[in-house]
């Protein structure tokens, strides 16, 4: 007989008597212990008063406890994504339940540090999946590196994928078996394979999502920190098997803590002549409710005129604009901090469950987001990007062309931050002062 407390298992051998001995022992469950079976073997010159052990009773029931643990099967393999397995950045919840906090995070260093879960404590609603996107057993299913993911195409709709070296879909001559395009990327012919988006199927033909998808590490980084944990992989892509100019090393890391989670991608050209590189993250962020018409979006302003859609009026207000049965598909240019964020930030409120999440760009280098809300779905896609682009390979943002290319040893960072509020709570004082300090685009 046992219960189990605070990671403690404890015995109580049931008295003989009222006048019997009471024996307890207590163990930390980690050491070894198995279905919570502790053995105990006992000298058979001993005889302890209380449990009712006769001589040799020890070896006879530790005889029984091996053959019962024997026969419990093996737990299943854990699966794989890229040869690899997942890996998830957990910490323990530290408020009383009264404020959000994120919990965990899960990516796959397999298939291009590709997110395929977050999860965050909501009050008044435990612990929440943040991502729209299948459970880890289904997305290696869809992982196979075969047939439609021969590109890495699962990544797409298994959460959150990384973009890299190119963001925005590219244009280019279709092959005769409509399987690749021959795209010029400044100056150079490049052979890109089609990627159909799973979002817009009826959309023409174009590469997409980068080619970072496909790429799986070396053994990834674990770092503990006082609130929570980094996980980092570092991708030697080189010229992406063909298919890109140049040559680059790419180090993706997700920082795990309690009311944020920063995402940063560092570019390195270890070549020796000038490459492109755009940078930036493709999340299926998930309406939590399921009540799609009264989520609402705030979009950053824009210095860049003419870029906006008219279906993105009204979401630049100060407190955003309801998605209702509304489709919404923006490339937002040159977005700008408001006055009181950390960065341009695309803001989504849950006002149902009372559950707000910021997307903030935290790095001088992201000068393009693009936001995607298909009518009838319960997710919405917030991309920021650093260098976008349109789908001639040009840049979209005329003020900073040059930063498009990458000097040989120069490095693209790309940091985007997400934090949690309250909408019902949120209030911020006129004279707080604005904490917007971008990193360098080129350190």
């Amino acid at each position: 007989m046992y219960e189990e407390s605070n990671g403690l298992s404890e015995i109580f051998p049931a008295p003989r008597s009222t006048g019997s001995q009471f024996f307890r022992l207590q163990t930390p469950l980690r050491n070894g212990l198995r279905h919570g079976l502790i053995a105990l073997t006992f000298s058979s010159s001993l005889l302890l008063p209380g449990l009712g052990c006769k001589r040799g009773d020890g070896a006879a029931a530790l005889k029984r406890f091996a053959s019962t643990d024997d026969s419990v099967p093996a737990p299943p393999a854990a699966p794989k994504f890229g040869g690899q397995e997942a890996l998830t950045l957990k910490r323990l919840q530290t408020y009383t339940g009264e404020v959000p906090e994120f919990t965990a995070i899960t990516v796959l260093p397999g298939r291009g540090m590709d997110i395929a879960s977050i999860k965050a404590f909501l009050p008044g609603r435990g612990e929440t999946e943040l991502l729209n996107a299948p459970s880890l057993s289904q997305i290696a299913a869809l992982m196979t590196g075969t047939g439609a993911d021969s590109h890495g195409e699962a990544n797409a709709t298994a959460g959150g994928a990384f973009l890299v070296p190119f963001a925005n879909p590219l244009a280019g001559a279709v092959s005769a078996d409509g399987k690749n395009l021959a795209v010029n990327v400044h100056g150079k012919s490049v052979s890109l394979p089609v990627v159909i988006d799973p979002d817009r199927p009826a959309a023409p033909p174009m590469a997409r999502f980068g080619l970072l998808s496909p790429m799986s590490t070396s053994i990834p980084q674990i770092n503990t920190m006082p609130d929570g944990s980094e996980g980092r992989a570092t991708y030697e892509t080189g010229n992406f098997g063909g298919h890109w100019p140049g040559k680059l090393q790419v180090t993706v890391s997700a920082l795990l803590s309690g009311r944020a989670i920063d995402l940063l991608i560092s570019s390195t050209n270890i070549g020796s002549e000038p490459v492109p590189v755009s940078s930036g993250w493709y999340p299926r962020l998930a309406i939590p409710s399921g009540n799609r018409a009264q989520a609402t979006v705030r979009l950053p302003k824009t210095s860049t005129a003419g870029n906006l859609s008219s279906s993105s009026d009204g979401f630049n207000a100060r407190q955003g604009k309801a998605l209702g049965a509304q489709d919404l598909d923006v490339t937002l240019v040159n977005p700008k901090p408001s006055l009181f964020d950390n960065g341009p930030t695309v803001e989504l409120r849950d006002p149902a469950i009372d559950y707000g999440l910021r997307v903030v760009g935290m790095s001088a280098s992201i000068n393009g987001i693009r936001v995607l809300a298909p009518a009838g779905k319960n997710w919405i896609v917030v991309s920021p990007v650093a260098n976008p682009t349109d789908s001639s390979g040009k840049p979209l943002d005329a003020e900073n062309a040059n930063d498009l290319m990458l000097a040989p040893g120069k490095t693209l960072q790309w940091r985007v931050r997400l934090e949690l509020f309250m909408p019902s709570t949120q209030v911020k004082a006129a004279n707080d002062a604005s904490t917007f300090t971008p990193v360098s685009a080129r350190p």
